[in-house]
Order: C-alpha cells, then structure tokens, then sequence
C-alpha cells in the first residue's frame, strides 16, 4: 500500500495537484475537507469532539486503507507544531505497520501567488479558507512552509507549475504506475 501523503499551506494546490495525481495513477483521493466538512456536518467546528471525531476519521481510513491495500493520496497543512507531528505520527502508524509506505510531497508557491490563490471559487464550494486576513494571521502564527520531520520527501515548488505537471513530476519522482 502506497500513501501519498500532499502537505503545504492552505491555497497551494493540495486537492487540485491531488486530483490531477489520482486521475492519473488509480489512487484513492482523501482529502482534508472531506474530513473536515463530514465532522462539521455533525458538531461544532473547533470543539472537542469535533477534533476528536476528526482525529479518528482521519486515523481510521488510512489504517483500514493500509489493511485492504487501497492506494490513497491525503492531502494536509503542517504547521510545524509538535502536536502536529504527534497527530500525523499516530494516523501512520497503521499504514507502515500493515507495511505500506508513506511518500511525503510538500507543496509550496511563493506567498503572493497563494494570496491570490486563496478566494478561488473552488475553494469557497468546499467551505475551505479564502480569507486572507485569517490566512495572514496564521502564517504569523504558525510555521506552515516548514518541512515535516519525516525522512526524505519531494518538495515542489508549484508558483508557475501547472497541476498536471505538479502530478507528472510526483509521479516520476516516486515511480508511480499510471493508468
């Protein structure tokens, strides 16, 4: 089983690069809003069960991925807390004990292309954020184009890349089968 794992800031691409990568090689696309809209349906965003129920979904899909051998693509925002760190360790856990393998993509752009990514339209159809002084306040407050202290991970630059090469330069780095 095959994880990869799509992580950057929120407006880099993660789910339109994410797409574009399951179109192409047959993996099962998991996207953080899926996650996080399901929960939300349901409980108050922020609350403690909400980040409960999150934190489970978001173990659990992977782990029984991993023990079906579903190939997926997870898309996520690394702040570069320790908690963060804790949370993302003990969601793969699961996979890399049924023996699958994570294969970490950090998506950056330069920050004024992400400004003006933000409020796309696509983005506000899956309530995610498009509001750039939210945006602004969190990358004051929180490290978000740090690397994840994995191991060895590709790391793309997707200021002037379009999408399908984004996928095309993943597919080649990790030699991916295409469909």
């Amino acid at each position: 089983m095959r994880l990869v794992f799509l992580y950057g800031p929120p407006g880099v691409g993660k789910y339109t690069v994410g797409v574009q990568l399951a179109a192409r090689t047959g993996l099962r696309l998991l996207h953080n809003h899926l996650t996080v809209n399901l929960v939300s349906a349901v409980f108050e965003r922020d609350s403690d069960v909400w980040l409960r129920m999150l934190r489970k979904i978001r173990c659990d899909m992977p782990a029984e991925a991993a023990h079906h051998n579903v190939d997926l693509i997870l898309t996520g925002v690394f702040n570069g807390t320790q908690e963060t760190v804790n949370a993302w360790r003990e969601m793969l856990e699961p996979v890399e004990a049924h023996g699958g393998s994570v294969l970490w993509v950090q998506l950056t752009c330069e920050r004024e292309e992400l400004f003006r990514r933000l409020p796309h339209e696509q983005r506000r159809r899956l309530d995610k954020l498009v509001d750039t002084a939210r945006m602004s306040a969190l990358l004051e407050r929180f490290d978000m184009f740090s690397p994840v202290p994995f191991g060895r991970q590709l790391c793309l630059d997707i200021t002037h890349v379009a999408p399908p090469e984004a996928a095309t330069a993943i597919i080649q780095h990790y030699a991916i089968d295409t469909v």
